[in-house]
């Protein structure tokens, strides 16, 4: 009914009017403005609905974002650490606007109580904790720690789906859950961008498959725990048991690890990754490292071999494998923007946290080869550590913490030849590290990403001295692939 001129607009015809109204103006639009979305959620919260009608302009709301949210998400992967402002003021928008969503589809939730029809339990529940899920991808994708109470909520979405079960100890399946349990036990600091995508990617094909349980399951390993009253991504059971008393639940990675070794294996024996159905990356060096991570982390998440013992001193910094083997071949070509100055906060024989104080950390990057060296170390002219970065977080853009893997004690600079290459003209910057007993027997060499193939393991490497030295030798095996770096085991080549 129309308002008279003496009659006060209905508030909530007024507002359901300016939701659809938008909704309309904004459907087939190519341009998303998360600002502008936000605004609607914020009047469909204010606004008294029964609770279908709110699930159903919600539904219409989520399907403007959800055509574009991928593309969204694209825009913010590679943006390196730490973010620019533009950017992450970009990536705080979409994260509250996916807190939003899943207010609005909690809030469906309990005013639906138990009038609910099971699909449309399902669906509240799955769309909560997709948003849920996102709005911690994209933190992983960007470095930075995940928001207060996301995983606490997303726990939630477990409870209510056991206390909603029409049998007790099923629960409704909620499929964006599992890959959120799945991508965190991943480690998801530990890889780039472009590898996170993947192991997303990974990750949702096969999460459906995830079995948690108020019993501990039979396996041996791959077992974690969660305790949903605690703001916490799953445990480990092999590095931290839970306490008594609580009610936590349990489930297995098993699987997933010995499918990714699975795959890991089919891919180097010649096999491509569309005819297994995974993403392009899984035949780069880049995605074999990924595969070989996801193998360990979800079937091994073994303890600390070392303590980390607290620190507060300095330390200088030079990334990437180019830097590296000038610094380490002509150190006086070396520029004063080539090194960056961190607080190394905690260590432990095979690594560090640092957190940057000043100099150009731009070039820092996840999977990189570094080399460090203390200001205690730098004052006596000691040789530089060579290192992983094996994670990054970065809360702002002054703010920047990476985790180190110390590979050797020291690096020598050699250019590397394949004979078997004729347009190889010995330009390939590599170095050689030497071995470690009794963690490794033989020496290692460090070399670009994909320098290497399976036809090209017999390798020259001339190294520069006093004079010139040419070591013929042959690349066993692979022990570290990143998108950046990969390492081989080598031995002499007398043939």
């Amino acid at each position: 009914m129309a308002d008279t001129p003496n009659s006060k607009p209905d508030p909530t015809d007024r507002n359901v009017r300016l939701i659809l109204t938008w909704l309309a103006t904004h459907r087939d639009s190519t341009e998303l403005e998360l600002e502008e979305l936000g605004t609607q959620l914020d009047t469909l919260r204010e606004t008294p609905l029964p609770p279908r009608q709110s699930l159903k302009l919600l539904e219409m709301l989520f399907a403007c974002l959800s055509t574009r949210l991928e593309e969204q998400i694209t825009q913010f992967a590679g943006a390196g650490i730490p973010l620019a402002r533009r950017i992450r003021q970009q990536v705080n928008t979409l994260q509250d606007v996916l807190e939003d969503f899943a207010l609005g589809y909690e809030g469906v939730l309990s005013a639906l109580s138990g009038e609910a029809q099971a699909s449309e339990l399902e669906l509240s529940l799955e769309r909560t904790a997709f948003c849920l899920h996102k709005h911690l991808y994209i933190s992983y994708l960007v470095a930075a720690p995940a928001g207060l109470g996301i995983w606490q909520r997303l726990h939630g979405t477990y409870l209510r789906s056991l206390e909603m079960s029409p049998e007790p100890g099923h629960p409704r399946p909620i499929t964006a859950y599992g890959e959120a349990l799945l991508l965190a036990c991943a480690q998801p600091a530990s890889f780039s961008s472009q590898e996170l995508a993947f192991v997303a990617e990974y990750v949702r094909q096969r999460a459906g498959t995830l079995n948690i349980s108020a019993r501990l399951p039979a396996e041996t390993g791959g077992l974690f725990w969660i305790d949903p009253s605690r703001d916490f991504p799953a445990f480990a059971l092999a590095r931290r048991a839970p306490p008594p008393d609580y009610k936590v639940y349990y489930f297995s990675c098993l699987a997933m690890a010995e499918q990714a070794g699975i795959h890991l294996a089919a891919l180097s024996a010649g096999q491509k990754a569309r005819e297994l159905q995974l993403p392009a990356l899984a035949d780069t060096p880049a995605g074999k490292g990924t595969l070989r991570r996801l193998a360990s982390f979800w079937g091994n998440p073994g303890k600390r071999r070392f303590p980390r013992r607290r620190q507060s001193h300095r330390g200088t910094l030079v990334a990437g494998l180019e830097r590296l083997w000038r610094m380490l071949q002509t150190p006086e070509a070396m520029a004063e923007e080539d090194f960056s100055q961190w607080m190394i906060t905690n260590e432990s024989p095979d690594g560090y946290a640092l957190m940057h104080l000043h100099g150009k950390a731009g070039r820092i990057r996840v999977g990189d080869i570094v080399a460090l060296r203390t200001d205690a170390e730098l004052a006596s002219n000691e040789r530089w550590q060579i290192c992983l970065v094996r994670w990054a977080l970065s809360e702002n853009p002054e703010h920047i913490e990476i985790g180190l893997q110390v590979l050797a004690p020291e690096a020598t600079p050699a250019l590397l030849a394949i004979p078997s290459d004729p347009g190889n003209q010995g330009r390939t910057s590599a170095l050689i590290l030497p071995e470690l007993p009794p963690l490794r027997n033989e020496p290692v060499l460090v070399v670009p990403a994909g320098a290497i193939t399976d036809q090209s393991r017999k390798l020259l490497l001339l190294i520069q001295k006093a004079n010139l030295e040419i070591r013929q030798v042959r690349a066993l095996e692979v022990s570290e692939q990143t998108g950046r770096v990969e390492v081989f085991t080598i031995e002499a080549d007398a043939s």
